[in-house]
């Protein structure tokens, strides 16, 4: 099992068609989903998309009710651990509970860690975790988009895709420098003219750093400077005027208390701390009419104050900015009028920098291109021992790279997966393959190629099976618990011979609850039970003692192949049907 990707836990579903509610676990490996056609298989796979941020249909909510909900416990990953993290989701550890409730009016509502979010951040967040596969829809892999990635990931090249990463984003850049020196003549002379005017603004008024707090400090000090005066002569006559003042009740208090510390030696720290008072009271007075008596009010100064200030305040909101940042914005202009003006110079030099860039992003693209072309030779390889096993021996499956001389993102390459199912055809795009059957077993064999490497850690297999039978549904079925031995896969399946290979089996079947039709999950344990499905699947409503039999050497074979059913991981409800879903111990 892959150490990074997703794994689906458990899914709980309310109201959506034929199903009232219903609770599943999943474990590690591979899960079989059978059941008769309409018995709601599908239904689940729809349900599990809209977790994924898929389109929400009211219709699809169970008639009689406002509103469906679908719920989901994934294992924890650094990956979504990170994801959470960007988002402002909580983190509870070790899964991740993923909710989504559509309503009868059409709207949907989606919570991550019960914390609501949009379906847009909820398909971000989900991205990679799940890939759902069917035989004409949601299939990843056969979107040439992705093929570059898929082939990256395959020949694991990372450090490659960033060495290359590192020197393109260093071409873009002076790229990007060049643009802005860019374009026609009167244009640039506009622009120059625009930032001299902006600058000649600032410097006219040349301010200072922290001018507009001092000045701001003084108007408030000449706007108030009557009541100022007013207040300081006040608190001075307070403190040394004729008759009671501070001072003098201080001093009087020192006297007495000398007095009585010639008897009592006991008084001598009140008769200091009276003595450090009364020092105190002296200086503070003295300040204090130093104070007033510098106070003039200067009706001139104040206006000079109030017009520098409004025209601060005027620039600053111009450039909406403080003061410090519009003497940023001055430095900036500067610099920007320095190049314009030295424009040609600037140029050649830059264009010596792109040549010299482009180089270096030239080399390690040639040799992310080589890499590319070794992985593509064994990717190849592999996918088409994969069509051999599936009784596609002569089919021609390639993997073309494709080098271009313009620089990209993604590199000088353009890549494609082409394939042809008939000797002698030419290999085609996959866009293009229209057989049901080869389609699917093609699908196979990709995603046993690619199993070990590629990022998901869940496959939802939705009858991906479709279309193959006869002795080939063994490999089929030997191919995808191949498949699961790195990653877990979800398969709905119409083949015993692919059910036969499965380490859990859940039979999903309609039934009668008072006068509605219900779907419901059952999981089947090994042994008769599992034997008995498998003989419906073969023989259809009547099971026959043959049918029997052979689902009994199905059972038999596989094991023989692949050994017993692995050890599930358990997520079981907390709290009953309605609880939580959560991991078992």
């Amino acid at each position: 099992m892959a150490k990074e990707g997703t794994v689906l836990l458990g899914l709980r579903i309310s109201n959506v068609a034929v199903i009232e509610e219903v609770e599943v676990t999943f474990g590690a490996g591979l899960t079989v989903l059978t059941g008769e056609t309409g018995a709601g298989k599908s239904i689940l796979v729809d349900a599990l998309g809209l977790l994924l941020g898929g389109r929400a249909d009211a219709d699809a909510i169970r008639a009689g009710c406002d509103e469906a909900s679908v719920e989901g416990v994934f294992e924890r990953t650094p990956v979504l651990a990170a994801r959470m993290e960007e988002l402002g989701v909580p983190d509870l550890g070790e899964e991740v509970l993923v909710r989504r409730v559509v309503g009868r009016n059409g709207r949907a509502k989606a919570y991550i860690n019960g914390s609501m979010v949009t379906v847009g951040v909820l398909a971000r967040f989900m991205r990679g975790a799940v890939d759902i596969a069917g035989q004409h829809e949601h299939v990843s892999l056969f979107d040439a988009g992705l093929h570059r990635v898929l082939l990256d990931r395959y020949g694991r090249l990372e450090e490659q895709l960033a060495a290359y990463g590192r020197d393109y984003a260093a071409v873009a850049e002076v790229v990007s420098r060049m643009e802005a020196l860019g374009g026609d003549e009167s244009r640039l002379r506009e622009r120059a003219e625009f930032l001299r005017f902006q600058l000649d603004e600032i410097t006219r008024l040349e301010p200072e750093s922290g001018e507009d707090v001092r000045l701001d400090a003084e108007r408030r000090r000449l706007a108030g400077s009557e009541k100022l005066k007013r207040q300081g002569a006040e608190a001075e006559q307070l403190l040394s005027g004729e008759e009671s003042s501070a001072v003098e009740t201080v001093g009087r208090a020192l006297g007495l208390v000398n007095e009585a510390a010639k008897c009592d030696a006991t008084l001598a720290p009140v008769a200091q701390a009276l003595g450090a008072a009364l020092s105190e009271l002296e200086g503070a007075q003295r300040r204090l009419n130093r104070y007033v008596e510098g106070l003039e009010s200067d009706p001139a100064r104040l206006g000079e104050v109030e017009d520098r200030l409004d025209a601060l305040k005027r620039l600053c909101r111009k450039h909406a900015t403080t003061l410090d940042g519009v003497l940023q914005k001055r430095d900036a202009l500067e610099t920007e009028l320095s190049t314009l003006d030295n424009r040609q110079e600037v140029l050649e030099q830059l264009a010596r920098e792109r040549k010299a860039a482009e180089e270096r992003a030239r080399r390690s693209g040639e040799a992310l291109s080589r890499a590319r072309a070794a992985c593509a030779v064994s990717f190849g390889t592999q996918v088409r021992e994969g069509l051999g096993m599936l009784a596609l021996g002569k089919a021609a499956f390639e993997v073309r790279v494709m080098p271009g001389t313009q620089l990209k993102a993604e590199g000088l390459d353009d890549v494609e997966f082409f394939f042809s199912a008939n000797p002698g055809e030419p290999p085609r795009q996959l866009a293009k393959v229209a057989s049901g059957g080869e389609a699917s077993r093609l699908l196979l064999a990709l995603k046993r190629a690619l199993a070990d490497s590629d990022g998901c850690g869940c496959y939802i297999l939705d009858e991906a099976d479709s279309g193959v039978s006869g002795a080939i549904a063994d490999v089929v079925g030997r191919m995808i618990r191949d498949v699961s031995g790195h990653r877990q896969v979800l398969c709905i399946t119409h083949l015993p011979q692919v059910a036969a290979y499965a380490d859990a089996h859940l039979l999903i079947r309609k039934g009668l609850k008072g006068e509605r039709t219900v779907s419901e999950v059952v999981p089947l344990e090994a042994g008769s039970a599992r034997t008995q499905e498998l003989a419906r699947m073969m023989s259809g409503v009547e099971v026959t003692r043959e049918a029997l039999g052979a689902a009994e050497a199905l059972v038999r074979s596989a094991h023989r192949v692949s050994g017993p059913p692995r050890a599930r991981r358990e997520v079981a409800p907390e709290g009953g049907s309605r609880g939580r879903l959560r991991r078992s111990a």
